[in-house]
């Protein structure tokens, strides 16, 4: 191309007629041809006395949508752009040349459109919104009930004489329980926490046994039944409180003839000997204990044969004791240690005694099964 200064090159104005992509191509331009910047189309420019030229297609690449013919009127046989005048709201006239005109209208059409599309859209979920308000009731906001299993093999029933309706009341006993957990957590003395408890005589003596005057530590109560969930099974609840250290743990309660009352043995892990005096003096009369028991393969000293005994470890509430324990197969001590629910072990209240020619000192007897679960029924009685 001769060389010619940018400030006194002069252009002239095209519409590509495929995309109708506006560009410019200087006017001294000494080609016969041209590639459209946007869709890279080869165009044929129209030299003096020269009709406008057709598009030279590509037989390959076809444009994706089909656009409707460019205005011919725009680019003259010369080249040179036509000046469309347009009247503004004044009356003046606009002599801004027509490819400019047409690139501002094609630049905003995308706009204009997206923008519809958004107010139209928006529009239209008012509607939605207003009809559905319109025909649907107010929303009734009711608290979460609280979580109720039925049964749970770690509590067992209680006393049959003050066995609750099948379907109890959650909401009135955690009414009622709540109190009764707070005086049960918070109090400091004997006589504060006997009027809570489930059996006053049994439990105070209990109590006056390991405080001999009459004070102790209160734990204290941090939240109680915070997910909502209670276990009922029958006249027996539990609930899940935190104690004033933070620590989580089940509050066992039972439907007594005086209301809902605290098993403080099960909170404790009472048993009736101390797992340290059970061990050092080796008892061959059954003793009551609530143990954690897990089936083990061991078999050793008086116990060897694994045909006529099932061998379970035995471990003491707090972890701290560990004795391996025997019950001779189909017995109907064997028949009520049922673990097939709960094959990696459970909470038991069993009776243990030590055999008479004892030689392992850490393998016992389980004399029988009193309760699934550490609440003692009413029925039975200690030994």
């Amino acid at each position: 191309m001769p060389e010619t200064s940018e400030i006194t090159r002069r252009w002239s104005g095209y519409i590509c007629p495929d995309c109708r992509f506006v560009f410019r191509v200087p006017r001294d331009h000494d080609g016969r041809g041209v590639v459209c910047p946007s869709c890279k189309r080869l165009l044929r420019l129209p030299v003096v006395g020269e009709p406008l030229p057709p598009l030279v297609t590509n037989p390959i690449q076809k444009p994706e949508f089909e656009l409707s013919p460019p205005d011919e009127a725009a680019v003259t046989p010369q080249g040179e752009l036509r000046k469309r005048r347009r009247r503004g709201s004044r009356g003046k006239e606009s002599a801004s040349p027509a490819w400019e005109q047409q690139a501002k209208f094609l630049s905003k059409r995308p706009e204009k459109s997206l923008t519809v599309a958004i107010i139209g859209g928006a529009a239209l979920l008012l509607i939605v919104a207003v009809i559905i308000a319109t025909r649907s009731k107010p929303a009734v906001v009711t608290p979460m009930a609280p979580v109720v299993e039925k049964s749970t093999p770690q509590f067992p029933p209680g006393s049959e004489k003050a066995r609750l309706p099948d379907v109890p009341d959650v909401g009135q006993f955690l009414r009622l329980a709540e109190p009764i957990a707070k005086t049960f957590l918070e109090a400091k003395s004997v006589d504060e926490i006997l009027p809570v408890v489930r059996h006053p005589d049994i439990t105070g003596k209990h109590l006056n046994d390991r405080y001999v005057d009459g004070h102790f530590m209160a734990p204290g109560l941090q939240s109680f039944a915070e997910d909502g969930a209670v276990s009922i099974q029958q006249s027996t609840a539990v609930v899940k409180v935190r104690t004033g250290n933070f620590e989580q743990r089940d509050l066992c309660f039972v439907h007594t003839k005086d209301g809902w009352k605290v098993d403080w043995e099960s909170w404790v892990g009472w048993s009736d000997i101390s797992w340290e005096t059970f061990a050092e003096k080796a008892p061959t009369t059954p003793s009551r204990f609530r143990v954690r028991l897990k089936p083990i393969i061991y078999y050793n000293f008086g116990f060897t044969d694994d045909g006529k005994w099932r061998s379970y470890l035995i471990e003491s509430p707090d972890g701290e004791h560990r004795f391996f324990g025997y019950v001779e197969r189909g017995t109907p001590v064997d028949n009520l240690i049922n673990l097939a629910d709960s094959p990696g072990g459970g909470d038991f209240i069993l009776d243990l005694a030590f055999p008479a020619d004892n030689v392992g000192r850490n393998q016992v007897l389980i004399k029988d099964r009193i309760a699934v679960g550490w609440v003692e029924p009413e029925s039975a009685e200690s030994p």
